[in-house]
């Protein structure tokens, strides 16, 4: 299978690359131009504007203009390229495969049931079933942060997030403001910081939006007024995946493909996992060629871990529970949905991500302060 991920330019590489800068063990190589920039660099700080790929930028802000004008090197997201995966990969220095963290909605055997890792709520139902923090007990990592603050105890080590996390700042004005704060302080500093948009306002508006243009303009605006302010801190800007236009297809439409699995996919809505009945897997992948071959590329569950897309190192032990008997990866604009009469995707998203395209896995990595 022909992919465009990198294994030596990627998500997990870039956070490699902090753990290398700081001395701390590393999982996977780090980026070595970017390592080597990096050097004796004391004030540094990686932002992350969820959705911001490359495809969004180049669409929205001209060749010459001052954010992509600071472009340093291209990079991948991870497989598949949705927030639950990749920013969790950034923040471990391990690929999806080996923390367990594989799309927005996994099935746990032991509550059966196909889970939001983020929210906890009951994904087919839409309602709450556990909490977040109880969920993700069984695929817990220890992050670069922590890493780092072990080996460093005297680096100011700092996290800036929206307010989906306790602590977090209501509006991107605030963020900026905490962000400004943490660079007029005189001390060595490693700041992560992590924004909801454009991704947000994508997902409603759809890629080509004039909405999206503001507020990746707004963006563009705001970062050259910070690091203009903080000229002694190195900002490296950057995101964890694109997206495109997508049309939604109802995995129930098809009687004879549904009737075949034990529930509905799972993982991603461009990057499906299905579950199929006992002594059914060849009478689905024929009957799923049919009708979805020309949209999806369906691989066995042995050809996914033949094929390590979803990383490499060692399978997290979770890892079988859960990946199901197929995976079904996006080759064009199309992502399936549920067909309940619970399942908002279709009504609110026009945009998506999770596939293998240009369009969602490329990532350019911007260096502000060099």
């Amino acid at each position: 299978m022909k992919t465009i991920y990198s294994r030596t330019h990627s998500l997990v590489n870039l956070s490699n690359t902090i753990l290398a800068h700081y001395n701390a063990p590393t999982y996977h190589p780090p980026i070595s131009q970017l390592l080597k920039l990096l050097k004796g660099k004391t004030k540094i700080a990686f932002l992350l504007f969820d959705g911001m790929g490359q495809s969004i930028l180049n669409r929205h802000l001209p060749f010459f203009s001052w954010l992509r004008s600071k472009k340093f090197l291209s990079i991948t997201s991870t497989f598949p390229s949705t927030t639950a995966a990749a920013t969790n990969s950034f923040l471990s220095g391990q690929y999806p495969n080996e923390i367990g963290w594989l799309g927005w909605a996994q099935y746990f055997p032991e509550h059966d049931r196909i889970i939001e890792l983020f929210t906890g709520k009951d994904s087919l139902l839409q309602q709450p079933h556990i909490t977040p923090i109880e969920l993700q007990k069984t695929i817990q990592y220890q992050s670069i942060f922590s890493l780092i603050h072990q080996l460093q105890p005297h680096l100011n080590v700092q996290q800036v997030w929206p307010d989906i996390r306790p602590g977090g700042y209501k509006t991107m004005d605030e963020w900026f403001d905490r962000l400004n704060e943490i660079g007029h302080q005189e001390e060595p500093s490693f700041t992560y910081g992590y924004w909801l948009d454009p991704d947000k306002t994508i997902h409603q508006q759809g890629v080509k939006s004039l909405v999206v243009k503001s507020v990746v303009r707004t963006i563009q605006s705001k970062l050259k007024a910070l690091t203009k302010q903080n000229p002694d801190t190195t900002y490296i800007v950057f995101a964890d995946h694109g997206l495109l236009d997508i049309s939604f297809l109802s995995i129930q439409q098809h009687e004879e493909i549904f009737s075949l699995l034990k529930r509905s996919f799972s993982l991603e809505p461009r990057a499906a996992t299905f579950f199929v009945k006992d002594q059914q897997q060849v009478l689905f992948a024929k009957r799923f060629q049919q009708t979805y071959g020309k949209h999806f590329l369906l691989l066995t569950k042995q050809e996914v871990i033949d094929l390590q897309i979803y990383g490499l190192g060692m399978n997290h032990p979770r890892f079988n529970d859960f990946i199901g008997d197929f995976i079904a990866i996006a080759k064009d604009k199309y992502a399936f949905t549920h067909g309940t009469k619970d399942d908002k995707m279709p009504l609110t998203m026009k945009a998506h991500h999770a596939g293998m395209t240009k369009s969602e896995m490329l990532v350019d990595v911007m260096i502000i302060n060099r």
